[in-house]
Order: structure tokens, then sequence, then C-alpha cells
């Protein structure tokens, strides 16, 4: 268990699947109390029964983050809740796949607006809030923030992916030490998100052993253990890091 969880305060972005899913579950079962959005209330829902049912606390809302508004109204429905807010995770997404040939310009602009606009404004009415008492926000970057792939072909994705690290790095510096700020980034993990790609089984085969070098998808909860390292007192002297959780993938 990771130290210093109980009845802290977690907002969680894309809690209703995936790896915010997977984030929500862990952060509860460490003893947090969790508010999870996203814009799809019913998987919100289930999400919320199942946690509940296993003896969590949690709650959550409906909230379209790529709107200029959405990160405020996340934040502010958190703390009418829970009363404060101790922990952001930046979990929500899109994964556009698009040659850069075939892109235009509103699908640029809607996968910056997600996987970036929407992670500056959260963070930004997050910050606002724990700038007194304190607190711990974590981006869900990407792999592709720091290297191409010929296979996903998602610039826009990757353009976003690499400005939440810069987004990280000016926030952990500005913020402390009241306020820590760090990115993880995942490899290739079996979620939603991933539907559709590499759909051959030899395909992905060939690709995981190609270029992950622990040879396997990563699993949600995988990147949901080192997001509670993150945020708890363990890791308490952590800011501005970076942290590939992606089997190696970085490194061939």
């Amino acid at each position: 268990m990771a130290r210093g969880m109980d009845d802290k305060v977690a907002l969680v972005t894309g809690g209703g699947s995936g790896i915010g899913e997977a984030t929500a579950q862990r952060l509860a079962g460490e003893g947090a109390r969790v508010f999870i959005v996203g814009r799809r209330l019913e998987r919100l829902t289930a999400v919320i029964d199942r946690i509940r049912a296993e003896g969590g606390t949690i709650e959550g809302c409906s909230v379209d983050l790529s709107t200029r508004t959405g990160g405020d109204e996340a934040v502010a429905a958190a703390i009418a809740w829970g009363g404060r807010l101790d922990i952001l995770v930046n979990a929500a997404g899109t994964f556009p796949a698009t040659p850069v040939d075939s892109l235009d310009d509103g699908d640029w602009e809607d996968a910056l607006a997600i996987n970036l606009g929407a992670v500056m404004r959260t963070s930004r009415a997050a910050a606002r809030t724990m700038a007194a008492s304190g607190g711990a926000i974590v981006n869900i970057a990407s792999v592709n923030a720091v290297m191409g792939d010929k296979v996903s072909v998602c610039s826009a994705y990757s353009a976003a992916k690499s400005g939440q690290l810069g987004l990280t790095m000016q926030f952990a510096a500005e913020l402390a030490p009241s306020v820590r700020v760090n990115a993880i980034l995942p490899g290739p993990v079996a979620t939603p998100m991933l539907e559709g790609w590499l759909d051959d089984p030899e395909e992905r085969r060939t690709w995981l052993e190609r270029f992950v070098p622990l040879n396997r998808l990563g699993d949600p909860a995988e990147i949901a253990a080192a997001v509670a390292f993150l945020v708890s007192d363990d890791g308490a002297y952590i800011t501005g890091a970076v942290l590939p959780v992606d089997g190696g993938m970085t490194v061939v």
C-alpha cells in the first residue's frame, strides 16, 4: 500500500474506461476518495457502481473537457463533493490515427483540445485550489511524445502528448514546493483506445517482438500502480519527472 493516501480527494479525468478507470480503482483501493469525470455518463456510472461494490468511496459526473470551461467544471464538481482536492490525474484522451497527408485542421484541433488543452485547463484549475494546501498532479502522456511510430500514424496525438511534457516540467517548476507535477509515458496498453489497432494476432505479435522488449501489451493496472506511487507520500520528493511505463519501448 502507498503511504498517505487515506481520505485524500482525487479527481481522475477519463475515469470511465482504460487507464483512468484502473487509476480510479487503484486510488480508491488505497483509501482515497475518488471523483471521476468523462463524456459518457453510462460508463462513469458502471465504474462508480463497481468500485462502490468493492468498498471504495467514489462519485462522478459527465463533463466535456474539450471545452474552455470543462476543466473548471470538473475541478469545481470534485471540490463540491469532496470538500477539497489533493490529487489530479489527467487520463482523458483520444487517439486519432491519421496519416499526416490526410490530417485535416478539424482533426488536429480536436486532438489538441482534449489531449493538451484539457490537461492545461484542468491542471490550472486544480493548481489554484492546491496552492495553499498542497497536492499532486500526474499527466498520462505517451511514448509517442518522445518517439515516432510508422504504425500508429498519430501526429496530432504525438504533438499533444509532447506538449503535456512541456506543461509537466513548467508547472512543476512554477508550482513547487506546494504542488508536485509529474508525467507517465505509457507504452501500448490493453485499453478500449487500442481497439482496431493491429487486430491481426500475427501482425501484433511481430510488432511487439520488434518494438517492446517485454514482448506484451501493458495492463492498465500497471499504469495505475505508477500513478499511485507518484501521488502518494512515497513519491514526495519527485516532481517534474517523466516516467516511462512502456515495457522498455523507449530504449530500443
